[in-house]
């Protein structure tokens, strides 16, 4: 099942201006094109208006992961992107009903948001569940490229982490082996790999496709000192 399919059965949600202000940034991607200059760099300094340490999900979905480590950390900021304004519309709701002050959402095109990362300014990344469409005429949006793990590696600050994880085994391969080639990146963990992955709040693409008995396959790295 695609991604995008599961968004179209998520009930929509209307959002008042004050919690679309709040918590919900919407980037045109023709004016990201065009007119990068104007947007705002990605950073706790220009989001948050202080110097907490930041933490990036790319591909958030609903919010239901990112909003549980703003949660439990009250003390870093934590910013959700996806292209999917629906799936957003959840999760900033999801924010406002637990008050969230460090939480912050970009409905944008990832790709065009690469500029916008300031070197040193992240904490983490993760990458959870990326969309593994294998058709050729679909393999440009893929995320986890050379490119990416370029601004990563720019952005993270010294020991910053990575973690991607994913259903889709032969995406996973293709990804692990591109991060082992990378010497800009360690591991975290002496296995190759992980499998399974125990949250205190699993985001629905988790439960979902655990629930068709799809394993979780992850692994975490971090930008080497």
């Amino acid at each position: 099942m695609p991604r995008r399919t599961v968004f179209r059965r998520l009930a929509h949600i209307s959002l008042d201006q004050e919690m679309r202000e709040r918590y919900l940034m919407t980037f045109s991607s023709r004016w990201l094109y065009h007119h990068i200059q104007h947007f705002p760099m990605l950073t706790s300094q220009t989001l948050f208006a202080n110097q907490q340490p930041l933490e990036l999900e790319i591909g958030c979905g609903s919010g239901e992961f990112l909003c549980s480590l703003a949660q439990a950390n009250q003390a870093c900021n934590f910013l959700g992107i996806d292209i999917s304004e629906t799936a957003l519309l959840q999760a900033t709701h999801l924010a406002s009903t637990l008050a969230l002050e460090n939480m912050k959402f970009v409905a944008a095109n990832a790709h065009l948001l690469f500029p916008l990362f300031a070197p040193d300014s992240l904490q983490a990344v993760y990458l959870h569940f990326p969309d593994p469409n294998r058709r050729r005429k679909f393999r440009k949006r893929q995320l986890f490229t050379p490119m990416l793990l370029d601004v990563i590696s720019q952005a993270l600050s010294s020991g910053g982490r990575f973690s991607v994880m994913t259903d889709h085994r032969e995406y996973f391969l293709e990804m692990l082996e591109l991060i082992e080639r990378d010497a800009r990146f360690e591991k975290t963990h002496a296995e190759r790999y992980l499998s399974g992955f125990d949250a205190p709040v699993l985001s629905r693409y988790q439960r979902l496709w655990e629930r068709h008995g799809l394993a979780t396959l992850r692994f975490e790295v971090r930008k080497r000192l």
